[in-house]
């Protein structure tokens, strides 16, 4: 299919990003271009994506969440199913699920009211930098996530100790109905120029979150799962510890140009994860 995905603009002056809950102080920007490009299929691929070589891949994993409107209920029958899908996608020792968002791109709001409006994220991006990827650990520790994951220091210092990543995973969770609108899109990260990549900051009351956007670059190729059923769940990286592999997953929803004016609204839960890799044997 075809579309224009959002690239962020920088502009003269002017540091890329947004304030969120505080004033605007003038300093952030955050400018879009859009650029029509062909979003491959990705279950078309040969060989098969994977995690580790295309930093996403599909995996089949139904669930026995009944209302994913419950955080409760995500939390004690979801979390579990996640940490058991990315011990198997990574190899990971430990995982950890530090949050979700529930997301409805017809409303444009959280179905779990606890994380706020929540609309599908029409722009190109990975969630952390090789700066808030590891202060993600430091976070956990000091200040825990609104899912009342906290850390001890003892546990920050023994993940920041080994080698880790960033794991989501995001499912659509209408029954019987795949995904018709604003599906999502990832980026094939042998594609991927490290000059593109663009310091995205978020200005909070009390902190400042930071992220990757990206320079357009017509040497991207974008794929996406069409028609993800409830069962299918999409695992992407976005941020690893090791260099000596893809690191990073952009990703964003999309309108599709032949998208039906009256396709049916995307209803997805999105989890984050730390998944911590075997200590290293030493000889």
């Amino acid at each position: 299919v075809r579309a224009a995905l959002h690239y962020s603009r920088v502009l003269p002056g002017k540091r890329v990003g947004r304030y969120i809950g505080v004033e605007d102080a003038g300093e952030l920007v955050d400018v879009h271009s859009g650029h029509e490009l062909e979003i491959g299929d990705a279950r078309r691929l040969e060989p098969r994506a994977s995690l580790e070589t295309n930093c996403f891949e599909l995996r089949v994993h139904p669930t026995a969440v009944q209302n994913f409107q419950d955080d409760e209920e995500v939390k004690e029958v979801y979390y579990p199913e996640m940490e058991a899908i990315i011990k198997s996608a990574t190899g990971a020792e430990r995982v950890i699920v530090f949050d979700h968002t529930v997301r409805d791109s017809f409303v444009g709001q959280s179905l779990n009211a606890t994380t706020g409006v929540a609309a599908a994220v029409l722009r190109v991006h990975t969630d952390y930098s090789d700066n808030s990827g590891p202060l993600r650990i430091k976070t956990l520790a000091e200040n825990g996530s609104y899912t009342g994951v906290q850390l001890s220091q003892d546990e920050k210092e023994e993940i920041l100790s080994r080698e880790f990543c960033i794991v989501n995973v995001w499912r659509n969770i209408k029954e019987s109905e795949p995904v018709q609108s604003k599906p999502l899109a990832v980026l094939e990260p042998s594609t991927l120029d490290k000059g593109d990549f663009i310091t995205y900051e978020m200005q909070y009351a009390e902190r400042k979150g930071e992220n990757y956007a990206l320079h357009f670059n017509p040497g991207h190729r974008w794929y996406h799962y069409p028609l993800m059923e409830k069962d299918e769940c999409l695992v992407f990286k976005t941020w690893e510890s090791r260099t000596d592999r893809p690191r990073y997953c952009f990703h964003t929803a999309f309108d599709a140009l032949t998208q039906l004016p009256d396709a049916p609204p995307r209803s997805s839960i999105e989890v984050r994860t730390v998944a911590i890799m075997p200590r290293k044997q030493t000889a």
